[in-house]
Formats: C-alpha cells, structure tokens, sequence
C-alpha cells in the first residue's frame, strides 16, 4: 500500500492441500525495492527448485543494477544450467511476477500466468498469462466466461526453464502510484480458486496488507 512516499506490505505463501511440497516462493525487499513471486511448473520436476533459483536470481540481478526484463532472462539462463547439470531437473520451469519501486515510480516485468493487479477501490488486470487461453481470447476464438474453465488455461506459451527452445519475451509495464493504490503479486494458486470479484471484495473487506494477504490464502484454500 502507497501512502505518501511510504510503504506497506505484506506476503505469505502456502504449499495448498494437494501438495505436501511448495513450488511457489517470493520475495519481498523494501530496501532494494523488489518484490516477485515465482511458480514452480506444476507437473515437473524440481519446480520448487526451479522457483527458487528464479528468485535468487533476479534478486542477485537486480541487486547488482540490472532491470527487471534482463534480470529475468538471467534467471531462465540460470535454470538451464542447473537442468544441464544434473539429469533429474530435466523439463523443470517457474513462472515469475516481479515489482521494481523507485519512490512513486514502479516497474513491473513477468513470464508465464502469475499475475500484477492494481486495486485501488477496483481490480485492474497489470499483466497478462502468458499461456494457450490467451492468445485464443486475443484472437476472439473463446469468451472470458469460457476461458475461466478452459482444460487448456495451464498450458503456458512462456516459462522459465524447461527447455532452450522456449523463446523468452518478459512481459513489461512502467507507471506510477498514487496514494493509497496496491499491487497485488500472486501465483495462479490464488487466481485458479478465486475469480476477480472475490479477489476485488476481499480486498475491499481488510484494511491492511497483512489482513488482505491472510484473508485471500484462507479463502483460496476454503475454495
């Protein structure tokens, strides 16, 4: 939350009740001015710890002055290497979303489906999925009610990772924050179980990050 020049923020991750391991992890750094969530692939190997060499990566790159886009190409560069390295990290991958502040100023860079909004009395869509869904309702084949329960919703046309052949294109946004406006990070964990109006009425119903943070999680999970 933006509050005349200052910031408040909260962030929490849960590993679901299908799983008993976490593919999803952030980072949340007011000194450096970073905040990301990465999404392990669901379904391959090692996406926690493809998740988790995103994470650092982009951290350590941003860290060192690099932008978020070159950053993240750092990262799917990184995975790779550990996927050359060691046979069992084969096919592993990991979305990102990742928020750059500079005083009012943010820049926001991604890759996959976890999402950006922007609420501030209203939820606004900041990113966009990277996945098959997408590009049919670009082309108007499918209508937003059909692609909510699309079988074809998780296969992503972009991912860190997983193979050399992906051809990487990060998602870019630049804009500025008023006061009192929020950006919300999160995986496809959240927004597979709870549709924009519950996210946006959630929202509307806690008044500090934390309560918000911990209200979506239990909602996601009653879902």
């Amino acid at each position: 939350m933006h509050e005349a020049g200052t910031i408040q923020f909260a962030a929490d991750t849960h590993a679901g009740l299908k799983r008993q391991h976490n593919e999803d992890c952030y980072e949340a750094d007011p000194a450096l001015g970073l905040w990301l969530v990465a999404d392990g692939v669901g379904g391959h190997s090692c996406g926690d710890v493809a998740s988790d060499i995103v994470r650092s990566t982009v951290r350590n790159e941003t860290a060192a002055g690099k932008n978020l886009p070159d950053a993240i190409i750092n990262a799917h560069r990184a995975v790779l290497e550990q996927i050359g390295r060691d046979e069992a990290a084969r096919g592993m991958g990991s979305t990102i979303v990742a928020l750059r502040l500079d005083g009012d100023n943010y820049e926001l860079a991604w890759v996959g489906d976890s999402r950006a909004y922007l609420w501030n009395s209203r939820l606004q869509m900041l990113s966009h999925d990277h996945n098959r869904v997408r590009e049919l309702l670009d082309k108007g084949v499918i209508t937003p009610q059909q692609a909510a329960g699309h079988p074809e919703r998780h296969v992503l046309t972009q991912s860190l990772g997983v193979s050399e052949r992906m051809a990487l294109e990060p998602g870019h946004r630049e804009g500025s924050l008023a006061e009192n406006q929020q950006i919300l990070l999160c995986s496809d964990g959240l927004t597979d179980e709870l549709p924009d109006e519950m996210i946006a009425t959630i929202l509307a119903g806690n008044d500090s990050p934390g309560a918000q943070v911990d209200a979506l999680i239990n909602a996601a999970l009653q879902a």
